[in-house]
């Protein structure tokens, strides 16, 4: 695959995969907390005042087998969304790489481990008897590199000027303290990535719009 379709195509399956992170996420948070671990999550206020309504409205994709099971089918989805920042970050590395610093390449290595672990924690948790030990030995180090991969690897997209900044901006506060945030105000983990899905909606736009030439060379002028 030339560099050119790697950028194109990595932003394209950046861009699903974020888009699926932000519709799939109402159901697998409602779904956990329908579980008896996740039921103490509705304590807080600001959780139940979103939850419980939607839990309501779409009752029956949310019921259509026990609380576990159905916690289980729809987090089969988050092995998408994790993917997705993979195929965008090596996309996005391979057309700014060379006009950004030290500190994108090193977010770069940091979010690129955490991707791979999360993408493979994920594979775990969902679709292998294995959840408990897939989320403690390969999801949560998976999540916790890519925080701070996000926050450098934002940090040097930002400056090398190449896409748009509100991408750059989201991804940098998206990973931290962005992911803390939204867990607690979402509730669960799946909504504490929406920041970054929406910084890889518009990054992987922007990528997929990518046709080569100058802009794949020079960084973006203002």
């Amino acid at each position: 695959m030339s560099r050119s379709n790697l950028i194109r195509w990595g932003g394209l399956a950046a861009l699903v995969g974020s888009v699926i992170g932000i519709l799939y996420f109402p159901f697998h948070a409602t779904a956990y907390f329908a579980t008896q671990d996740g039921a103490a999550s509705l304590d807080a206020p600001w959780v139940a005042a979103w939850a419980e309504p939607f839990a309501r409205v779409f009752d029956p994709l949310l019921t259509f087998a026990p609380p576990g099971q159905v916690y289980i089918t729809f987090g089969k989805f988050a092995i998408l969304v994790v993917f997705g920042y993979l195929a965008g970050a090596v996309a996005l590395h391979s057309l700014q790489g060379a006009h950004a610093g030290r500190l994108e390449k090193w977010g770069f290595r940091v979010l690129l481990l955490g991707t791979v672990l999360g993408t493979v924690g994920a594979f775990g948790e969902y679709y292998t008897p294995y959840l408990e030990f897939s989320f403690v030995a390969l999801g949560t180090p998976g999540f916790f590199l890519l925080m701070f991969g996000s926050l450098l690897f934002g940090i040097g997209t930002l400056r090398a000027r190449m896409t748009p900044p509100l991408g750059g901006w989201l991804l940098t506060i998206g990973g931290f303290p962005g992911i803390v945030v939204m867990t607690v105000l979402v509730g669960h983990l799946s909504g504490g990535l929406l920041l970054l899905d929406f910084a890889w909606v518009m990054l992987g736009y922007a990528l997929w719009r990518q046709r080569g030439g100058p802009a794949e060379r020079s960084p973006r002028v203002r």
